[in-house]
């Protein structure tokens, strides 16, 4: 809406209210006035038609109608003539039958307040005549038990009055619609031509202000009203234009910076958009159009999603992942996002590892070959043992001494090999997932029953409060071995007739399974390296359990495979509590 429809608007309002409230103060005067005047009329008929009347009583319905009619013709009026016990026997406008039939009036007001004063009115709907009357009362010259003589008059000449003050009204409006016009024509031509000058200088602000050459000072010749006005956006001009300067000068030095790292940044807000990226996070990603205000799901890159997620939980969050490069080629790469706590940003930072990721492959390869080659040997020593077991040897007691170690280090070995090789696989990601709707329920009792043997063995209790049957999108295979890993290191810390015990939390769009032991519990140093490949805490490396340190690698690089996170945390009861997430099925 724009000024002048809102000057006359305003105007226009003043002015109706002006008219409505002048109209119900005249309408309210005529009113009373003309009913002063009317009863003051009214009572000096009545006391000369009472002249002609001296007792009603003691006429009889014949002579009562036609003393109404006759005093109803010569006062040009309605007259009624009332009993003091409120029957009419008389009116001047009912014949005979129609007063037969009327109501008793000893409830009127007028004919009340007449009874007690000797005279009353009172203004209401007949319904008897369809009309608006004013009636005024007086008793008759019957002392001791006075009736009533009522004299009434239609609210004709009132409502002609208030017609004719309708009209003038309506005429008042109309005049007013027309001043309010052309008054609002008035004001916003002169509001307008004040304004002028001031609009044309605030325009130039508008045109490319990021350019600090296209800023110029505000020069305002106006003065009067918007003196004030004109010197501040003067001022205002001189403040932006030192200011767009300076951010685009730091605008420029940071953008360099960022584009010489050789790394891609990405900025997200609270809301999960795209404010801010550089072009090397679009080479980097394979990403061909402009991707600002963007949210992150629009990227199609569920890894970024991941790390978001993540990040949005613990601050920080890294990965490695792959793109398609769309010509049959992949790229590695290297994900680092934090949360900033003064901006309350996500930022993104994106390595190209796919070089890094070969050598890496490299020495992969070295240790799955090696691993291979050990296979052999790993498999003579143990099948000299079980023949040094079953009695090859003449001395029997050290033949068996030996072949047990023998055989207790090639399991061992072999057992070492195996996790290597998979973890190898796992990390160079030629293990592929086949990711499908699993229930969760069934995955952890079919793991828990292929431990149930192990567990017995130590006379350990496993407990498990089945959740509702919620499926999650996952790998079969990956989230059995993770379970059965997790689940043979919480039986195999866990002391004797103690308790392994598995819960399932519900979140938004995760699942988290936590496998709590009885054991003694991990230092805080070691939570930090505990996932790493080979290492083993002091505790377990002091005591007499075997294992190779890859156990929980594996389960690290499968969960992550599965796009959840894990981690480990001491129990209430003093253990350790093993967790990971996996996503839920939609």
């Amino acid at each position: 809406m724009g000024i002048r429809a809102r000057v006359f608007l305003l105007v226009f309002f003043s002015l109706a209210v002006s008219i409505r409230i002048a109209y119900v103060i005249a309408e309210r005067d005529i009113t009373s006035t003309f009913e002063e005047q009317t009863i003051f009329q009214l009572e000096k008929q009545a006391y000369l038609l009472l002249e002609s009347v001296n007792d009603i009583s003691k006429l009889n319905s014949l002579e009562a109608s036609s003393i109404a009619n006759r005093l109803g013709e010569a006062s040009d009026s309605r007259v009624t003539l009332i009993l003091n016990n409120g029957t009419v026997v008389g009116d001047s406008n009912l014949s005979q039958q129609e007063i037969s039939l009327i109501d008793n009036h000893i409830n009127r007001k007028e004919v009340q307040e007449a009874l007690l004063n000797e005279k009353g009115w009172s203004s209401r709907f007949s319904s008897t005549l369809n009309q608006q009357l004013l009636y005024f009362a007086v008793t008759d010259q019957n002392i001791e038990s006075p009736n009533i003589i009522r004299i009434a008059v239609p609210y004709t000449y009132l409502d002609r009055v208030i017609a004719s003050l309708n009209i003038s009204i309506f005429l008042i409006g109309a005049v007013a619609f027309v001043v309010s016009f052309i008054a609002s024509a008035l004001i916003f031509n002169y509001t307008y031509r004040s304004l002028s000058e001031l609009e044309d200088a605030i325009s130039t602000l508008t045109i490319n202000p990021l350019k600090n050459n296209e800023i110029e000072p505000v020069q305002i010749k106006k003065t009067g009203e918007f003196d004030n006005v004109a010197r501040s956006i003067s001022q205002i001009s001189e403040v932006l234009k030192s200011q767009v300067r300076l951010i685009a000068r730091q605008r420029n030095q940071f953008g360099s910076v960022l584009d010489d790292l050789g790394e891609g940044v990405i900025v997200f807000n609270h809301l999960s958009n795209i404010t801010y990226n550089n072009d090397k996070a679009l080479k980097i990603l394979n990403l061909k159009n402009d991707i600002d205000n963007l949210k992150i799901e629009n990227l199609e890159i569920k890894a970024i999603t991941n790390l978001y997620e993540i990040a949005s939980k613990k601050k920080k969050a890294n990965k490695e992942f792959e793109i398609d490069m769309g010509n049959g080629t992949t790229r590695w790469v290297l994900g680092s996002m934090n949360q900033s706590n003064s901006a309350n940003q996500f930022i993104l930072v994106v390595h190209d590892i796919t070089q890094l990721r070969k050598l890496d492959s490299m020495r992969r390869d070295f240790v799955s070959n090696v691993s291979h080659e050990l296979r052999t040997p790993v498999s003579v020593i143990r099948a000299n043992s079980e023949t040094l077991l079953s009695g090859a040897l003449d001395n029997k007691k050290d033949a068996e001494v030996f072949s047990k170690a023998i055989l207790h280090n090639a399991e061992r070995l072999s057992e070492m090999v195996s996790d290597l090789i998979d973890l190898s696989r796992i990390e160079y990601g030629e293990v592929k997932l086949n990711f499908e709707p699993v229930n969760i329920n069934r995955s952890i009792l079919g793991a828990l029953d292929s431990i149930k043997g192990l567990a017995a063995k130590k006379e350990i209790s496993l407990f498990f409060d089945e959740y509702d049957d919620i499926y999650v999108w996952v790998d079969t295979n990956a989230i059995e071995r993770i379970l059965i890993n997790l689940l043979d290191n919480a039986i195999k810390y866990s002391p004797q007739k103690s308790s392994v015990t598995v819960k399932v939390l519900n979140d938004t769009k995760h699942l988290e399974i936590n496998v709590i032991d009885s054991g003694k519990g991990i230092d805080d140093m070691d939570k930090k390296r505990i996932f790493g490949r080979f290492y083993r805490t002091a505790q377990a490396r002091a005591s007499d359990k075997t294992g190779s340190g890859l156990g929980l690698a594996i389960v690290k690089n499968l969960a992550h495979s599965l796009n959840g996170d894990v981690g480990v945390k001491n129990s209430d009861s003093g253990g350790c509590n093993f967790w990971f997430t996996v996503p839920k099925a939609k």
